[in-house]
């Protein structure tokens, strides 16, 4: 319970922060109760509690974290709905960014006059301007924390095993592998994790290479801080004294003519250089939505990757990891694996979702002195708003596998080993492992009676070529969509 008194503590000591009358730090105290409400005790005290609030110069409502990787976090995963809270709240228009103690701590120390200073304040507020993510991967003095969005924290699968391998390239080049890298797909599958993991892994790498996140906010605000000031020269180079440029939510940029200009410049500009840029967002390069047709042409030129939602395997992977690092809070935590299995199975829109059921659970069980079993897990479940999937039966994938590839299930069950019915039994099998909870000797024996190695060979063998072959990835996917209606 060593955690909790930690979390109080930090608590205690924000509110310490907040004494006064002043209508910000009254409006905070409602946002960030409603923030604990919705959010669980366990994630308000590891991650909300820790973050204050200031008013700057301009009128802004300033969230400082305690390094840029907490900022990155509080940006993906509170900033829309601290925001929507904040305007439900307070009567006008208020312009909220979110910043980190080091930007806070420079911008008070610098005076406040026209040129470069000012903007030096105004644009990229994330802090990332003077100091990028990756210039300062280990945790803050006196914080005692870890990186969050790291490659050995980002459990790789099918779903996205392509995305974590050209994320790793691009960490360990010394020149663009490809250029730009645009990574796609829903929210909650992993894009800002990979963005931060790259800019963590460089700035680790002993080239000197400098890495800067932004995301497209922070993009738009810098830029139009710059007009105002009428001097745009240096936010140029604030963005482009970087060797690895990173902006995350790209499609919020999309169709601003004036900011789209600038930012095709700015990855012109970063190219021409030899420069790379890696980018994100939730839909892929066509449907951007871009007013002009070069940014389309530009991504086009790149590499697209599509990331898809975590399959059952990845989902599990991912739980494990987010148990393993629940126990530096809660060393006593036990999940036994028939839970982790439910979870997995239960639990199936993203990470995002699973990682805040898991919390939930740890709440409402572990720190409550109650184990975590079926019975004590099904019951915080029926309490929160869960998307279920369709349970899918190894029968529905030897179906959904013979329609999609024109054969039989009797002939994916037999024991002929003609080319055109091995790969269609692979894939199969592979599916069978990964989207439902069946074991390995199980599968083999729905599969004509074959042996646990079998199964065991033909998931590594699609495991290691969906990487490399787009025809058998579609081939995965379109059965996929067959099974999930």
């Amino acid at each position: 319970m060593g955690f909790l008194q930690t979390a109080n503590a930090a608590v205690r000591a924000s509110e310490a922060d907040m004494i006064g009358s002043g209508s910000v730090l009254d409006v905070w105290r409602t946002v960030r109760a409603r923030l604990r409400a919705e959010y669980g005790d366990i994630l308000y005290a590891a991650e909300i509690a820790r973050l204050r609030v200031e008013e700057d110069r301009q009128g802004r409502v300033c969230v400082i974290c305690p390094n840029a990787f907490g900022r990155a976090w509080a940006e993906d995963n509170l900033g829309a709905r601290l925001r929507a809270i904040w305007a439900s709240v307070e009567a006008g228009p208020r312009d909220i960014v979110i910043t980190t103690e080091a930007t806070m701590s420079r911008e008070t120390a610098e005076p406040a006059h026209a040129g470069s200073g000012a903007l030096d304040r105004a644009a990229l507020r994330s802090g990332a301007a003077r100091a990028p993510l990756a210039a300062a991967p280990a945790p803050a003095a006196g914080e005692g924390r870890e990186p969050r969005f790291t490659f050995d924290t980002f459990m790789v699968g099918s779903a996205n095993m392509m995305a974590a391998t050209a994320a790793r390239a691009v960490a360990n080049a010394s020149a663009p592998p490809f250029n730009p890298v645009y990574f796609h797909g829903d929210y909650g599958v992993g894009k800002t994790h990979l963005l931060a993991a790259i800019a963590h892994a460089v700035g680790l790498g002993e080239s000197g290479r400098k890495a800067l996140y932004l995301t497209a906010e922070e993009f738009l605000n810098g830029f139009q801080s710059a007009l105002r000031a009428r001097d745009v020269q240096p936010f140029k180079d604030q963005v482009r004294d970087c060797d690895v440029l990173l902006v995350d939510d790209i499609h919020f940029i999309a169709g601003k003519q004036a900011t789209e200009l600038e930012f095709l410049q700015t990855l012109a500009a970063l190219m021409a250089a030899d420069k790379q840029v890696v980018l994100a967002s939730h839909c892929a390069p066509g449907e951007l939505g871009a007013a002009d047709p070069r940014l389309r042409d530009i991504l086009a030129g790149g590499f697209a990757c599509p990331m898809n939602g975590p399959d059952l395997d990845l989902r599990r992977k991912i739980l494990d990891c987010k148990i393993a690092q629940a126990r530096r809070h809660c060393p006593d935590l036990e999940v036994p694996e028939t839970v982790r299995d439910f979870l997995a199975a239960r639990v199936t829109s993203s990470a995002r979702e699973l990682e805040g059921v898991l919390n939930n659970i740890i709440v409402r069980t572990a720190y409550m002195n109650r184990a975590v079993t079926l019975e004590t897990v099904e019951e915080a479940l029926g309490e929160l708003p869960v998307k279920a999937e369709k349970r899918i039966t190894v029968d529905d994938i030897q179906k959904a596998a013979a329609a999609h590839f024109s054969v039989t299930t009797e002939d994916l069950v037999s024991k002929s080993r003609t080319k055109t019915l091995v790969r269609p039994r692979h894939i199969a099998m592979y599916l069978a492992k990964t989207m439902t909870t069946r074991s390995l000797p199980d599968i083999g024996r729905r599969f004509g009676g074959r042996d646990h190695s079998t199964v065991i060979h033909a998931v590594s063998k699609i495991t290691e070529a969906l990487s490399r072959d787009a025809a058998l990835a579609e081939d995965v996917e379109a059965i996929r969509r067959r099974l999930r209606g």
